[in-house]
């Protein structure tokens, strides 16, 4: 039986090489965006830590330079949050495009692995039926041949 060869193997390589870069690509963008969330919370949690020293301070006996401090604190932690927050935003639009990309590339490559398979499964047919008419033809011929015997 003569070997499967399937002429599309290194498109279909190459495929299944973008497919991975696409996805080691969206698993950086993946961890950037984990990254921007972890940076976006303990920015928030300072924020916090600010609000209730201002708030200990309003209460405590303090003087207005070091409430002014204190505000002049919370509104760059405020501003710091905000730039996060839309380090956040771009990272997961970032993600979700990294994602979309790592999708084509798969549906790409799964259709030659498709195509490979029924080009298999079709080649493999057709070495069953040729393998399956040469035997009825031996087996015709070996009949043909005892009824020359008998004959004879």
């Amino acid at each position: 039986m003569k070997t499967f060869l399937y002429r599309l193997e290194s498109v279909l390589n190459l495929r299944a090489r973008a497919e991975e870069q696409a996805r080691e690509i969206y698993a950086r963008a993946l961890h950037a965006r984990a990254g921007c969330e972890a940076a976006l919370r303990e920015a928030r949690g300072t924020l916090e830590a600010y609000h209730a020293a201002l708030h200990t301070a309003r209460e405590g006996v303090s003087d207005r330079q070091s409430q002014l401090i204190f505000l002049n604190a919370l509104q760059h932690q405020q501003a710091q949050c905000n730039r996060m927050a839309e380090q956040l935003t771009a990272a997961e639009r970032e993600v979700a495009a990294r994602r979309e990309a790592m999708l084509v590339a798969r549906r790409e490559r799964e259709v030659l692995s498709r195509l490979k398979l029924r080009q298999q499964s079709a080649h493999s047919a057709e070495a069953a039926r040729a393998e399956e008419s040469m035997i009825g033809d031996l087996i015709s011929a070996r009949h043909a041949m005892s009824l020359q015997e008998v004959a004879a």
